[in-house]
């Protein structure tokens, strides 16, 4: 008897120091928030007026992705002091513990860590249809996803009847934040990557690195969110639980809560500091990012240059409004139109 008792003081023991270990990480994670959240405000307040056009609500997400996980974790360290200042044993610890998780601070952390979730993935849903805007319909599905984790992620928190499966309902709920998360990258990157298909088409010599910093980018706040939410869903489910199960239920869970924040904060903090569009460019703008650049001269188009000077010489000095005929070969004449500068989009 003595010596299961032994054994269950040292698997709470190690359960007790995970826990401490998931709040560490989760205080850490705070000041990562706090940072982004006050760079991209110092970033943008130096911003000329014209760019800021879009941005005010990313800072204004930004801080409230901010508080909400700082409330989150300075409660949950605060009940987790009280629990061990409480306690007197390894049992003892584990039954205060069971005790709290009705009580009102609990369930306070548990409400604001649904709304916490809710407002990233809503920020995921938006940028899907700032992106995809012209088919809007696709982020109806992502939106889906999102409300029914948050309905089930309050339910596993608030509702206390015996028949009803927990651990189930929180799985679930996880597996559907990971599913919203994969519909919206996947959306996304598959609409950049078309667009850069496109624009390379009719610009060879144009750099598209920018499609590809942003897809990478979705892609990099993704994976983890995906990764962890995927590994705590099925560990919640196992039944026969040994020590090292319980230790990586606990770990996987502290990252997947943390990364469900800052996954889509670090999307804001690129657009907050100007490394991300506000409104995805499209041909409707009647604008190009970048001014067009023309070939350098050529032999060749310096013989045109010297046999046609004159023509030429007359459609350069005409109105700068009109098209400009390119030196080349008569038959083969190209028009370009007047560049329009697009101010207060950054790509």
């Amino acid at each position: 008897m003595s010596t299961q008792g032994t054994r269950d003081d040292h698997w709470i023991t190690v359960y007790a120091r995970v826990v401490y270990a998931n709040y560490a990480v989760a205080l850490s994670a705070t000041g990562i928030h706090l940072f982004m959240a006050l760079y991209g405000l110092s970033v943008f307040l130096e911003t000329p007026k014209p760019l800021r056009t879009g941005r005010k609500r990313y800072i204004w997400t930004s801080f409230a992705i901010t508080v909400l996980f700082g409330v989150c974790a300075s409660l949950d360290a605060a009940n987790y002091f009280q629990e061990l200042f409480a306690s007197t044993s390894a049992s003892h610890f584990l039954e205060i513990r069971i005790n709290n998780l009705r009580n009102w601070n609990h369930l306070a952390v548990g409400a604001q860590f649904g709304i916490l979730v809710l407002l990233g993935e809503a920020l995921l849903v938006y940028r899907c249809y700032v992106i995809c805007v012209e088919y809007w319909w696709v982020a109806i599905l992502p939106a889906a996803t999102s409300l029914s984790a948050f309905v089930l992620f309050q339910l596993s928190i608030f509702v206390t009847s015996p028949k009803f499966d927990t651990a189930r309902v929180s799985s679930a709920s996880s597996l559907l934040t990971v599913s919203t998360n994969i519909v919206v990258t996947s959306l996304i990157t598959f609409h950049l990557l078309r667009a850069r298909r496109s624009l390379s088409k009719l610009l060879p010599s144009k750099d598209m690195g920018l499609y590809t910093g942003i897809v990478a980018i979705l892609i990099e706040s993704a994976v983890p969110v995906t990764v962890f939410g995927i590994i705590q869903a099925v560990l919640s489910q196992t039944s026969n639980r040994t020590e090292a199960e319980v230790v990586g239920l606990s770990v996987f869970d502290g990252l997947f809560s943390a990364f469900c924040a800052l996954s889509p904060h670090m999307i804001i903090f690129r657009v907050t500091t100007g490394r991300s569009f506000t409104k995805f460019p499209s041909s409707k703008d009647g604008a190009l990012s970048n001014p067009i650049q023309f070939a350098h001269q050529s032999m060749d188009s310096s013989f045109n240059e010297s046999t046609f000077g004159g023509a030429l010489g007359r459609h350069s000095d005409s109105d700068p409004g009109r098209d400009v005929i390119l030196n080349g070969p008569v038959e083969e004449k190209a028009r370009i139109p007047m560049a329009i500068h697009s101010s207060g989009q950054t790509v």
